[in-house]
């Protein structure tokens, strides 16, 4: 009788439909997994805040400022103006305006991101600040200023507008748009999945078991690929194509992996925890 009792206590035990809940778990798996992989992206990348933040820091902004400056003034006295005139074309202030419009047109999806006129603005801004008081020299300069902006606009309509930041809007929103749909389907599937689980095993501990499988192993994979592409190398070949701005994007591509590998982290660590904490549960109570 006593051994009898005592297996009919591990039957009673043992998880009703196994298989098919180990079927579901996975499922539930790759729902965790393509819904935290999603809440990173919508964190980092496709937030136009944490773009901006990262942007507007102040090395970042001095060095795309430097860099801007030799690329207008090359193209300026390529298009008339003197090569005596050596002034900073625009200021961190000007640039840091001019980032944030043109980030904010970006996520936005405007067709013309780049706020060109603005910039045309304070350039001539800049330039006549430096014309001296002789009447005719000032005159001459004014002309020279007024002639070089046309082409000057038209360089960077052409050669930064509409060969990248345009296509960078429009390939953004689709981005975003799709991002955003497997990622609440995943949320709202993985939701039905568990409830379909609970169900299926009539306890609420197996549920949990359930659940924290599936962020450790999401955690786990998630962590595992952003040290990879962070750590590879990769990043800064890529970034290489990004010519004059390449170590802007390494720094901002690095950032963004920076966070994904902390979000990670706390879905692995998170999922660990109430792994072992269901599976000690599921031993005391045997």
């Amino acid at each position: 009788m006593e051994l009898q009792s005592r297996l009919n206590q591990r039957q009673s035990q043992v998880r009703p439909h196994r298989h098919l809940s180990r079927f579901l778990t996975f499922l539930i798996f790759l729902c965790v997994f393509c819904g935290i992989g999603g809440m990173i992206l919508n964190q980092t990348v496709l937030k136009e805040a944490f773009t901006q933040e990262q942007l507007s820091e102040p090395r970042t902004l001095a060095v795309i400022t430097d860099k801007i400056n030799v690329v207008l003034l090359d193209a300026a006295q390529k298009n008339g103006l003197p090569t005596e005139v050596q002034v900073q074309l625009l200021t961190k202030a000007d640039v840091k305006a001019d980032l944030t419009k043109t980030i904010h047109n970006v996520y936005t999806g405007q067709e013309k991101p780049l706020p060109t006129t603005q910039m045309m603005k304070q350039l001539a801004g800049h330039l006549t600040a430096i014309i001296p008081d002789n009447a005719l020299t000032k005159v001459l300069i004014d002309t020279a200023v007024a002639a070089v902006q046309p082409p000057l606009q038209e360089y960077l309509t052409n050669q930064i507008e509409a060969p990248y930041l345009t296509p960078l809007a429009t390939e953004l929103q689709f981005t975003k748009n799709v991002v955003n749909v497997l990622m609440w389907v995943a949320i709202i599937l993985g939701i039905v999945l568990a409830l379909v689980q609970w169900g299926l095993s009539g306890k609420f501990m197996y549920l949990l078991e359930s659940i924290g499988i599936s962020f450790a192993w999401s955690g786990l994979l998630l962590t595992l690929m952003s040290a990879a592409i962070k750590y590879s190398g990769l990043i800064e070949q890529v970034a290489q194509k990004a010519g004059e701005f390449n170590q802007t994007l390494t720094d901002y591509s690095l950032n963004v992996l920076s966070d994904s590998l902390k979000m990670s982290m706390w879905a692995l660590i998170g999922g660990v925890i109430i792994w072992i904490v269901t599976g000690i549960y599921r031993k005391l109570r045997r």
